[in-house]
């Protein structure tokens, strides 16, 4: 693959938070790329493992090793603070405990060549469990590379139920970035990736290419995922809501969707923890989200127990299927 000396710069940003059994393998991934990145920044934010020593004893000059002030996980101030400090005009995002294919940056820069008004790129990725892996799931007008707006990035997400941008897999113009607010750190405890690419998608294009080039490792070590709950709001529903004002017809439909469709996940989610949901039936778009309304009151009326097996029981079904 050839890249002219036009490509991108990019600035990847990784967070850490005690992941030293993961580190070393993600930044390898980084360093043998084919079109090298422009410098990467890890973002240590209080590791007590020995991942922050790992990453020190590495020796490459592109390496810039940065501590948050505040211990504790958490990856969106990271990320902030690392997009600060880029000085590429694209950063790259990859987490300590996922990997990309030597030839992610190459694919992604050959999207930026191909559509350079594109605000963000991406490429497909998989799923890495235990005991098997999984491709994400894409919108059959995802299966060719092409260019999305808001609109049809809204169709392909509601689709098959999976955002098209996963941090691991994604690139995003620097400025675009400060224009669209950045992470919502202090805001949220997961679901901000999301709701940071709904607003990059609100300022312009995303360009996707269905090359699989990064794995997401769903059981690594100390994955913030499974020390997080799912009680809340989804951060997202505020941002969508504030978009509507300034949406088109179609826009504002998919909007409404995927704000009913995000609060089905949750409420799904809602039935596997002893806690009871903070979302209200209220906070949905009806009609059109009875079905979600239906799910959300058996989230909050059903005692812990019965939600808590029934959950398990789906899921062993579904293993099964």
């Amino acid at each position: 693959m050839t890249i002219s000396h036009s490509s991108p710069r990019f600035s990847v940003v990784m967070p850490l938070y005690n992941k030293a059994a993961h580190v070393r393998a993600a930044l390898e991934s980084v360093l043998v790329q084919t079109l090298p990145a422009h410098e990467i920044l890890v973002i240590d934010n209080g590791s007590t493992d020995g991942g922050r020593e790992i990453v020190a004893a590495i020796s490459d000059e592109r390496i810039k090793l940065l501590d948050l002030p505040t211990p504790g996980p958490g990856g969106y101030a990271g990320r902030n603070l690392g997009i600060h400090a880029a000085s590429g005009d694209w950063v790259a995002f990859l987490d300590a405990d996922d990997l990309w294919q030597p030839d992610h940056l190459a694919v992604l820069a050959e999207g930026i060549k191909a559509d350079p008004d594109a605000r963000a790129a991406a490429t497909r990725f998989d799923h890495i469990f235990e005991d098997r892996s999984q491709p994400q799931r894409i919108a059959p007008q995802l299966k060719q590379a092409c260019s999305l707006d808001l609109a049809d990035f809204l169709v392909a997400w509601l689709a098959v139920r999976e955002c098209p941008m996963w941090t691991g897999a994604i690139a995003i113009r620097r400025d675009t970035l400060f224009e669209a607010g950045l992470f919502p750190e202090g805001r949220a405890v997961r679901g901000g990736d999301k709701d940071l690419w709904l607003r990059v998608l609100a300022k312009g294009a995303l360009r996707y290419d269905p090359r699989v080039t990064a794995v997401f490792h769903r059981d690594s070590d100390n994955k913030v995922s499974k020390s997080t709950t799912t009680l809340d709001l989804p951060c997202l529903v505020d941002t969508a809501r504030g978009m509507l004002a300034g949406a088109t017809g179609r826009e504002a439909g998919l909007l409404r969707r995927l704000v009913n469709q995000e609060i089905a996940h949750y409420a799904r989610y809602a039935m596997k923890y002893p806690g009871r949901t903070a979302i209200r039936v209220g906070d949905l778009y009806l009609p059109e989200g009875a079905g979600t309304a239906a799910l959300l009151l058996a989230a909050k009326l059903i005692p812990a127990s019965l939600r808590q097996s029934s959950y398990a029981l789906r899921n062993r079904l579904l293993a099964r299927a």
